[in-house]
């Protein structure tokens, strides 16, 4: 997927996900606010190993002179490495609460939203035409989950159509929530 595709599909997936478990009613907005964009964020990290990408483009480090795309950024064990890294990091400033209570703290929301928005960047990778290496080091072959899509093309295009359509109607549901009264932003 392209980099805008991946922050729109990453972002609608994870509020529909919000949406089915009830935290959209149940928590303020600001710390799922926060989630949703850190969402974003986090789906474009993988493809910090790619010289054009908007993440390597925006980081200090061009990592495509040590990593190969689609190469340790795009596995689990990448994924646990950047997590477990990350959550150490913002541990070392303040605590990440790993309880269902994350959902009420900032900062643990930020935390959860880059592990997320990385995650559903692997998985929305995995149906492309050409894969991903989920299981390296164990293995060498890219898995490939059907159905697959061509990146940049029409089924990919569609993907974000219906993305756009799934945050636009649940935005409309948050407002509809707040002007009835059932809830409150702070």
């Amino acid at each position: 997927m392209l980099a805008r595709a991946h922050c729109i599909c990453s972002i609608a997936i994870a509020e529909a996900g919000l949406f089915a478990t009830n935290h959209l009613i149940e928590n303020k907005p600001i710390p799922l606010l926060i989630m949703l964009a850190a969402t974003g964020v986090g789906a474009l990290l993988p493809d910090v190993d790619q010289h054009n990408s908007t993440a390597s483009r925006n980081s200090p480090v061009n990592f495509s002179f040590f990593f190969r795309h689609r190469g340790i950024t795009h596995t689990i064990v990448g994924w646990l490495i950047f997590s477990s890294a990350l959550y150490y990091f913002m541990n070392y400033f303040r605590k990440v609460p790993l309880t269902l209570t994350i959902f009420r703290n900032d900062w643990g929301c930020l935390w959860l939203g880059l592990v997320v928005g990385y995650i559903l960047h692997l998985v929305e990778d995995g149906f492309s035409r050409g894969g991903i290496n989920w299981l390296w080091p164990l293995t060498s072959k890219p898995l490939k989950l059907w159905p697959f899509y061509k990146v940049g093309g029409k089924f990919e295009k569609f993907l974000t159509f219906l993305a756009k359509l799934a945050i636009l109607i649940v935005s409309f549901y948050w407002i509809y929530l707040f002007l009835a009264g059932n809830y409150q932003l702070f």
